[in-house]
């Protein structure tokens, strides 16, 4: 094993002769065979070696026994090393992360502080090819792209994983034929982690049903990245054509961006959003894919996005830009289709359907069903406007503004509120009530479904209109 990794250090050309080499040391398997094949290499060519431990503060006794196994498994080999503690439980806290996102922050934290401070060229981490597994999977079930399917890359930055190319069974074998001891972190059995969930209710399954998935998991990983970096070749001629950075915005040239392949718009968007405040933080493939289709409607609509950014439809492009800088009545969002939409810091999913004639309507305050067919202009997301009004029975018709004041609601709360509209005609001023006119009958074929969700889950609950 060890010629292995030393020929995929090679590879990467992850270390060079004089560089001085941070190492992440848990004292597990993975990371004590990490150290130990990094001060292997150095004996072929010079490296400095500086070896941090962070104590997370959560196992007691035992994480203090880790701590003292790689205290001494470095001395033994004249390794520098240090010790760095962190209250994980209560940066969890104070966050409001879960204990397994908290500690990956302050092993970043306490990583990027230490190269700086001993000036490290790299920061070598032990993740190995189930890890990569596992990272695959867990993308693939939130939800990603090819980048995401990507994997852990073996260089990216200053942080290199020389021991992607193996697995952990390999891993153990080789510890055990060096005659050299680690220590198991006991919250690697505890199914309160996401990995560990992952590693025992999923990989183990799978490595049953078909033995060595792992490692072509981690094939299939490096093949993709290929495609991505001869995409990223093809997205960095794309970004100079239709990407102008301006003073205050960035700008997509909408002159022939239809021609582009749909998978190349998308990354073109994303590269866009890189240059915002915030960058991709909060972004999701719904956002993109919004302000793709932003690109063929009405000139001046926008979609808020996180981060407070706004993307605008100019007559020659596409804007991004920080803050909303919007009047009340200026954003709008289509959704006369189905999909995901986000509008005033909400989410919205929008199905159209058959309808089910056996199928009772429920009286939901956020959720609503209307007649598709009775819908004249396009469906839109946005703020009351002038003219807007309801239709309150057969013939009969209320203005908006009056309707809000009728129930009270309060003037400085008016503008604030979003409208499901069709043309001036208001669908369903949300949590609130819907017009006659587009309610379901016995007549009604196609249904269109609108459903808000806000902080993670469903908004809904009887109303009494």
């Amino acid at each position: 094993m060890q010629e292995k990794v030393f020929a995929y250090l090679r590879q990467w050309n992850m270390v060079k002769p004089g560089d001085t080499v941070l190492v992440g040391f848990s004292g597990g398997a993975d990371s004590t065979a990490l150290l130990q094949l990094l001060w292997n290499y150095g004996k072929r060519i010079p490296l400095q070696l500086e070896a941090v431990h962070v104590n997370h503060g959560i196992r007691g006794a035992e994480a203090l026994r880790d701590q003292q196994f790689c205290e001494q498994f470095c001395q033994e080999r004249n390794i520098s090393f240090t010790v760095v503690q962190e209250d994980v439980p209560a940066q969890a806290a104070r966050d409001g992360l879960s204990l397994e996102e908290a500690g990956r922050n302050a092993r970043r934290r306490v990583f990027g502080h230490l190269a700086e401070k001993c000036q490290a060229s790299v920061i070598a981490l032990a993740h190995h090819q189930r890890d990569q597994a596992e990272t695959m999977l867990f993308r693939l079930m939130r939800g990603t792209g090819l980048r995401g399917l990507c994997g852990m890359r073996p260089v990216n930055g200053n942080y290199i994983r020389p021991l992607l190319c193996v697995d952990r069974p390999q891993i153990e074998q080789y510890l055990l034929e060096e005659g050299i001891r680690w220590v198991e972190d006991g919250t690697n059995q505890e199914l309160d982690y996401t990995r560990n969930q992952i590693r025992h209710g999923l990989l183990a399954p799978m490595e049953q049903v078909m033995p060595g998935c792992v490692a072509r998991m981690a094939g299939t990983a490096a093949r993709l990245s290929e495609v991505e970096s001869y995409l990223e070749q093809e997205l960095h001629k794309a970004e100079e054509q239709y990407l102008q950075m301006e003073k205050d915005c960035i700008r997509i040239r909408l002159e022939a961006f239809d021609e582009l392949h749909s998978a190349m718009q998308k990354m073109l968007v994303r590269r866009a959003l890189e240059h915002l405040p915030g960058g991709l933080r909060d972004v999701e493939a719904f956002h993109v894919e919004q302000i793709c289709l932003l690109a063929y409607g009405k000139r001046g609509s926008r979609i808020l996005l996180p981060s407070k950014n706004t993307a605008v439809l100019e007559y020659d492009g596409i804007v991004l830009k920080q803050g909303y800088g919007i009047n009340r009545d200026d954003g709008i969002i289509f959704c006369g289709r189905t999909g995901t939409y986000e509008f005033q810091g909400a989410r919205y999913e929008v199905t159209v359907e058959n309808r089910d004639k056996n199928q009772e309507i429920p009286v939901n305050c956020y959720t609503k069903w209307f007649d598709y067919d009775k819908i004249r202009q396009e469906v839109v997301l946005r703020t009351r406007r002038p003219g807007d009004y309801l239709s309150t029975g057969p013939g009969a018709h209320k203005k908006l503004k009056d309707y809000l004041i009728d129930n009270k609601v309060p003037r400085e709360s008016r503008d604030g509120l979003t409208v499901l509209a069709d043309g001036n005609h208001i669908l369903w001023v949300v949590g609130m009530r819907i017009s006659e006119e587009y309610k379901i009958t016995e007549q009604t074929k196609i249904v269109l479904k609108i459903q808000q969700i806000r902080d993670g889950g469903i908004k809904d609950g009887e109303t009494s209109y």
